[in-house]
């Protein structure tokens, strides 16, 4: 039987908690630059930020390549964790625009934050610990979301999208990658709590996630999925608020 959302919720954030506190309960084998070089991320990239930098790096998929910040636009990296994706989307970077990171685990946030300095100083990011079903800034806020294996961690996935597309720009584009389910899960999943921590008990499939982010005001402009393993595939995903920017 499935836990309840609240208790779902709780769970995800303490386990993120341990995890980026480097305590045991929140211990995971593949991550970090193997996992980063897996999806696609460019040596290159991999090279440019400090090795122990990756050591707290669970991403989904490589999704900056959908990315093109201009000079003062505001890109929000929703569920963070240690903020690699915004370092690396600022090094690509050649103009000047704030990221923000926003993440529910604060010692997820402590690591991004120490991360941003020795990359950049700090300068261009901020820092906030909020729920991503109720972000804490103003309709029209960004012009670009990430959202690196962060979707299935939400029970009520029409939350989020709602969120997103309320703090998204007409035209804004949200850039995102997770798991995709092939069929239906053994019931097991749903029963571990840890399984909806790591993206699994909360997937849904490709046609799913679509057609949820469609019926709420977005554009699909594209989805690429590759076998993962008998359960799931993983996807990186591209949705475009409608309307004009």
């Amino acid at each position: 039987m499935r836990p309840p959302e609240s208790k779902i919720k709780s769970h995800i954030r303490q386990f993120y908690e341990q995890r980026y506190r480097g305590e045991s309960g929140g211990a995971r084998g593949l991550g970090g630059k193997p996992l980063a070089v897996e999806l696609g991320y460019p040596p290159e990239l991999i090279d440019s930020i400090p090795g122990e930098t990756w050591e707290d790096f669970f991403p989904c998929g490589y999704v900056l390549s959908a990315l093109d910040p201009k000079g003062g636009d505001r890109v929000l990296n929703l569920g963070c964790g240690a903020g690699v994706d915004s370092l690396l989307v600022k090094i690509c970077a050649r103009v000047e625009f704030q990221v923000v990171n926003l993440d529910t685990a604060f010692s997820a946030l402590v690591k991004a934050k120490r991360a941003a300095r020795s990359v950049s100083s700090g300068r261009g990011f901020e820092f906030i610990c909020a729920d991503g079903g109720s972000i804490p800034f103003e309709p029209g806020s960004f012009e670009w979301v990430i959202l690196n294996g962060v979707f299935n961690l939400f029970p009520q996935k029409e939350e989020l999208i709602e969120e997103l597309h309320r703090v998204l720009k007409p035209g804004g584009i949200v850039a995102g990658a997770d798991l995709c389910r092939k069929g239906i899960l053994p019931g097991y999943f749903a029963e571990e709590p840890d399984a909806w921590a790591w993206c699994m008990s909360g997937a849904v499939t490709g046609e799913e996630l679509t057609r949820a982010f469609q019926a709420r005001g977005f554009t699909h402009l594209g989805m690429a999925a590759e076998n993962m393993d008998e359960f799931f595939d993983r996807a990186v995903f591209t949705f475009r608020k409608n309307g004009f920017s």
